[in-house]
């Protein structure tokens, strides 16, 4: 049976400390983890300030997963990503990464979909044969994910770099004095 997914507010101590007020217990960010894995929304209030502060959790989180376990965004991802910041493009990074993680999302669901529906799903041999299939081709399957998804990035990035090119060909050409180019 499927939980519910309930709104979990976490108070944020100067002292770093994490306290949840629906079980008026003090966490620890892997508790938030386990929170968003089990389906709960979580949102965390800077008790001083009184601020949501969730994103900073969230991105802490992140941060020593990426540290301590198998990373899931390699350098080259970091840096693509990196580049977006500050450019016009930056809004629209988001929704496309977004989406990607839907697609991924939705695939992962159809799968186990099929591989619950399979005939064989009574004798185990179903997870035995994904168990092997993954040995034997999981590094081509992560490699053709990582090319797609590289690929994707760098035509997002130039197509981004072509219209800021197009937008400052146009500025110069209405000759807008604050371009700092017509000086």
């Amino acid at each position: 049976m499927k939980k519910t997914s309930e709104l979990r507010i976490v108070k944020k101590y100067q002292n770093r400390r994490l306290y949840d007020t629906a079980t008026s217990t003090y966490i620890i960010l892997e508790d938030i983890k386990q929170m968003i894995i089990e389906g709960d929304t979580v949102k965390v209030i800077d008790v001083k300030s009184e601020k949501e502060v969730t994103r900073s959790v969230l991105l802490q989180i992140i941060l020593d997963e990426e540290a301590n376990a198998t990373p899931i965004f390699s350098n080259d991802f970091l840096l693509q990503i990196i580049k977006f910041y500050g450019k016009a493009f930056q809004p629209a990074i988001s929704p496309f990464l977004e989406q990607g993680i839907d697609m991924l999302k939705q695939t992962q669901k159809k799968f186990y979909t099929q591989l619950k529906n399979n005939p064989k799903e009574n004798t185990g041999s179903n997870f035995e044969a994904w168990k092997d299939f993954w040995n034997q081709s999981g590094n081509t399957v992560q490699q053709n994910i990582f090319e797609y998804l590289s690929a994707s990035t760098t035509n997002f990035l130039q197509m981004q770099e072509q219209i800021n090119s197009q937008a400052e060909n146009i500025m110069n050409i209405m000759n807008f004095p604050f371009t700092g180019k017509n000086k």
